[in-house]
């Protein structure tokens, strides 16, 4: 084989990698592991079955050769067929009352992103803290962190980016500060987009932190905790300390929450926003803008009036929302009788507290004015009135394969 034959044998074969390694890497993984199951097989000891199926997930996790939700299911298909558990037992863990919270959650965030009530959340409270760089990213990092305590913290900082980038390119327009790099500050590509500067970097990295220590807040917050709540009541069934929403934001709301928070608000100041550096660049912007907090507090108003009145949709999703924390709060609190005691006929997990009002936001129009009809005459309006939530909004946004992600982690 000459030169030539040689060096298109090996670019053909580097090509077929390329493509290929998922499939070449599906096959190798579990081949690589079999050790493990053998040695298990032939003692007859389940934790390394267990053990075999775990590192696999694992290696399929950190590779994606095959799609993470897929990966997520093997439980349902090995531990039956390893002899661990029965498919009865495993695909109860995968609709559990902590995953059903967890998608409770996820429709509420979707309520809010719907009603556009995150939008006049947001503004409204920017322009209460107040509009020079400084005082914006506390807005921004507070309001965040407040979403996040109530919904997943991949939604709120998804609810989050667009205002962020509204606020920044009103900051632009307006000349307060460099939102993007020079060119000479750091190069780019022809064709590429400039970079963002430090202080637009702050705003997101800013939220971006914020949702996932408000996460940290709550149990509905983030999957992790409700797959902690899980793993809990599963191993310690007959536990008389119960982790119930009350008691678990007691605990992670000071120190967990609040103390993070400011030190996330202090740390970016100093990173980000020249604080301590009075005579630098970013430190000077910083001053510009603030001196130009009437301009941007302007805008900011501006743009909370474009939304118009509070509308009954958006008054019904928070009054839901309060509802839901009241729910939650009240159902089993630990330091005085709750709701949940009361109707104690059969364990009421927190699944209820926050499906009941998911369903009420799917029954609720989002106004009233077919009201006018009841006592009136005819002719009657055609028109078919929406509910506060759509389905159709739910199914197309809702990451349904996170339910087999945390049900596998249990």
């Amino acid at each position: 084989m000459d030169d030539k034959e040689k060096l298109s044998t090996g670019k053909s074969l580097k090509t077929c990698c390329g493509f290929h390694w998922r499939g070449k890497a599906s096959c190798l993984i579990p081949l690589i592991t079999l050790p493990i199951l053998i040695y298990g097989l032939s003692k007859n000891l389940p934790e390394y079955k267990c053990m075999y199926l775990v590192v696999n997930m694992a290696l399929f996790w950190i590779t994606e050769c095959i799609p993470l939700y897929l990966t997520s299911i093997f439980p349902i298909v090995f531990l039956p067929l390893f002899g661990i558990m029965s498919s009865e037992a495993v695909c109860h863990l995968y609709f559990a009352d902590t995953l059903v919270m967890f998608l409770g959650g996820l429709f509420i965030a979707l309520a809010v992103e719907y009603s556009n009530l995150h939008l006049r959340i947001a503004l409204g409270t920017i322009l209460i803290v107040g509009c020079s760089p400084r005082r914006l990213l506390l807005g921004m990092v507070f309001v965040t962190c407040f979403i996040s305590l109530w919904i997943s913290n991949s939604a709120a900082t998804a609810m989050m980016c667009p205002i962020v980038k509204a606020v920044l390119l009103e900051m632009s327009s307006q000349n307060i500060f460099d939102v993007y790099m020079t060119q000479e500050q750091e190069p780019v590509e022809e064709g590429d987009s400039p970079h963002l500067s430090m202080i637009s970097l702050s705003f997101y990295f800013g939220i971006a932190y914020a949702a996932t220590i408000g996460g940290c807040g709550t149990l509905i917050g983030t999957g992790t905790n409700l797959t902690f709540k899980g793993l809990y009541e599963t191993r310690f069934p007959n536990s008389k300390e119960t982790l119930d929403f009350p008691i678990f934001m007691l605990y992670s709301m000071p120190l967990v929450v609040i103390v993070n928070i400011v030190l996330l608000y202090l740390s970016l100041l100093v990173t980000h926003m020249g604080m301590f550096r009075a005579n630098s660049e970013i430190a000077r912007q910083v001053k510009r803008g603030a001196d130009n907090s009437d301009l941007v507090k302007k805008v900011v108003k501006e743009r909370y009036q474009d939304l118009g009145p509070w509308t009954c949709h958006e008054i019904q999703v928070i009054v839901v929302f309060v509802f839901m924390i009241v729910l939650l709060f009240t159902r089993e609190p630990g330091f005085f009788t709750g709701w949940g005691n009361f109707l104690n006929a059969k364990h009421i997990g927190c699944s209820a507290a926050v499906m009941l009002p998911v369903a009420l936001l799917f029954a609720l129009p989002t106004q009233y004015s077919f009201c006018k009809y009841c006592c009136g005459g005819p002719p009657f309006t055609g028109r078919s009135m929406d509910a506060c939530l759509s389905w159709v909004y739910v199914h197309r946004n809702t990451p349904w394969g996170l339910c087999f992600l945390l049900g596998s982690r249990r």
